[in-house]
Order: C-alpha cells, then structure tokens, then sequence
C-alpha cells in the first residue's frame, strides 16, 4: 500500500488546487470575452496576463516566504520555486493550451523571478518586520544550506544581508529601518534591490507631472494599459511623504517615535500585533 501523504503534502495539494481554480476561473471568463471579436480577444488576453501577474505577486509575497523561510526544515518537502514552477505554472499552462490561448508574454520573466524574488522580499519583509503582521526570523546555518542546495548562488547573493542582519543582532542594534519602502505605484509591494548579478531596476512612468515607480516591466505595463483607473491612486508612503497621514512634531524628532506612530495608524500594537522578531534575535546569536 502507499504510504500516506503528510499533512504538508495535502496542504500544498490544496493551495495549488485552490489556485488553479482560480486560474481556470480567470482563463474561462477570458474566454468568453474572447468570443466577442478581436477586441474583446485582445482584451481577455490582457485580463488573463494581468490576473497571473497580481496573483504571483501575492502568492509569492506570502507563500514564498512562508515556505522556504518560516516552516521547519523537517516540514519542507519542496521549495517554494518547485511547487510554482512544477504545480502551479504547468497547470496554468495545461489550462492555456487547452483552450489554444498562448502564454503571456512574459513567461520567462516569471519563471527568472520564481529563482529569486520571494527571497528578496523576506529580506525587505524581516526589515520592515513592524509594519506587517507577521513574526518574523533570520535562517539558521542549516536552513542557508537548504536554501543554497534549492536555489544555486543564494548565498552569494542573499547570505550576506543576513550576515549583516545578525552581526547587528550581535551587536545589540536589532536591525530596523531607517526608512520608509518605495513601494510600485502598481501591485503596492516594496520596490525590492537585491537580485542576483546585479541591482533590480526601477521602473518608472512620469503622467500629468507625477512620476510613478514600478517593481517591474510586467507592473509598468499593466499600469500603462489602465492608467487612468490608477493615475490618482497614492500608495501608503505617497499618502505618508504627502502629509495625508497625520504624526505628531514628536515623530519628527526620533525614528523609534515615527515607527511607533505609523504603526499604530496602521491599527497595530506591540502587543501580538505589529510584527516582532519571533526569536527575539536568537538564530543571529548561532552565528556568534
């Protein structure tokens, strides 16, 4: 008899059924519109590319992390790259060639970023840990091992953030930020700055005298498609640089006062809400 799947297994097989229902939902909609002439058509295309490309977003900004990051090495049975790539990206194409649509065009952009994004996002994620609401940690030495065996190179392009990030643990300065993010005017997330062999480019657009900043080619031409349903949207520092999020003269003065002020405009605590070192900085002290 087979042996029985783990609970992880079954969980990971539920996560990717759920997402390419999702999918599949979005493909056969698209291809309902497609039906109406080649406007329509065209426009169900860039209704399945830009569903993909939000859906990736999210998908990689909390799974990504969540995998190869915060589950227990003994709990990990794939990375998180192996589960989109080999699940979630080949049904998604079984389900495009099944109704003969081809695959957006940016398919291999995607499938570089499966190799490195999410990893560059933790890093922004565990720095800017208070603003979210999620307790956070740094790898261990075994875990860094396990990530440069699934992802080639991560060491040398990831590992010495984290050096960093512990020597300042070490040290006695937590490392936290002195800075707000620049986040894309697009899907909202952090403009990320590390990538392999070389820094991430910001994509920017200047319309109506405003100058819009875009984590990539594929969140730039999703806005330029739409961009007057976007044009006036401010992310959460554009309302902050703006002066429509009110601080005190206090929070002008200490950057420990602004992060507690933006914090708790943003409803959180330091009381289970605001994310904290889940440690308390106890994986840096391996590296001591």
């Amino acid at each position: 008899m087979p042996e029985p799947k783990s609970q992880a297994w079954e969980g990971l097989e539920r996560q990717a059924s759920r997402i390419s229902a999702r999918l599949r939902r979005t493909v056969e909609y698209a291809k309902r519109l497609g039906k109406g002439g080649s406007a329509l058509k065209e426009a169900a295309e860039f209704y399945i590319a830009k569903s993909f490309w939000l859906n990736w977003r999210t998908i990689a900004a909390l799974t990504g992390p969540s995998m190869d990051y915060l589950t227990p090495l003994d709990g990990r049975i794939m990375s998180f790259r192996e589960f989109m790539v080999e699940w979630v990206g080949a049904q998604f194409k079984r389900q495009l060639e099944d109704y003969g649509i081809e695959l957006p065009w940016f398919w291999r952009y995607w499938e570089e970023e499966t190799k490195w994004w999410h990893h560059s996002f933790e890093l922004v994620m565990y720095l800017w840990r208070r603003t979210s609401n999620i307790h956070n940690r740094g790898p261990t030495p075994e875990e860094r091992r396990w990530l440069e065996e699934k992802y080639p190179g991560w060491e040398e392009t990831f590992g010495r953030f984290w050096d960093l990030y512990a020597k300042n643990y070490i040290e006695g300065r937590p490392p936290l930020p002195k800075t707000a993010p620049l986040l894309c005017n697009m899907c909202q997330l952090p403009l990320i700055s590390v990538k392999p062999g070389r820094h991430v480019v910001i994509y920017q657009k200047e319309y109506n005298g405003r100058l819009y900043n875009f984590c990539s080619p594929v969140c730039m031409w999703i806005w330029e498609q739409e961009k007057e349903r976007y044009a006036g949207h401010m992310t959460y520092v554009d309302r902050l640089l703006a002066g429509k999020i009110k601080l005190s003269p206090e929070a002008m003065k200490s950057i420990e006062r602004l992060w507690d002020e933006i914090i708790w405009h943003m409803g959180y605590t330091e009381f289970g809400e605001a994310g904290l070192d889940a440690t308390n900085g106890a994986w840096a002290l391996l590296y001591k």
